[in-house]
């Protein structure tokens, strides 16, 4: 595999040498397949995002739970891939212990998000599979 920061090391070693541009050609197609994945990666989570939406339309929603059930759509460095807990809902809703509990208690109850295994303090929700 080529390292993607070295395009102009590849290309002027191209240039110098025998005109072989196989190398270069290598770096391009693996920069154009990273970024076609990327690409596809975003579109899948708003695809997500506007099928959880669309199915909840009707579904009255808090701004902090609002807040919170699209930073678990969002997924990847922004959102929680691994689910939230109640007091990371707490930080990211701005609300107290008990309301982050209240609010996720009430997600549930709307079918919006379900519970991971464990339980307890270390309980972690995730947007509800099954809505798709």
């Amino acid at each position: 595999m080529i390292k993607l920061s070295r395009p102009y090391e590849i290309l002027e070693s191209t240039q110098k040498g025998d005109a072989d541009i196989t190398a270069w050609l290598l770096w391009f197609l693996q920069a154009l397949d990273e970024s076609l994945e990327q690409t596809l990666q975003r579109i899948e989570r708003t695809l997500l995002k506007s099928t959880f939406w669309q199915t909840f339309s009707e579904v009255d929603v808090h701004e902090g739970q609002r807040k919170v059930l699209n930073r678990l759509l969002d997924g990847g460095e922004n959102g929680f891939e691994h689910g939230i807990s109640a007091s990371q809902y707490q930080k990211v809703a701005k609300v107290s212990r008990a309301t982050a509990t209240r609010h996720l208690t009430d997600l549930l109850e709307k079918g919006c998000i379900e519970k991971l295994e464990g339980g307890g303090k270390n309980t972690r929700y995730q947007i509800k599979k099954s809505y798709r």
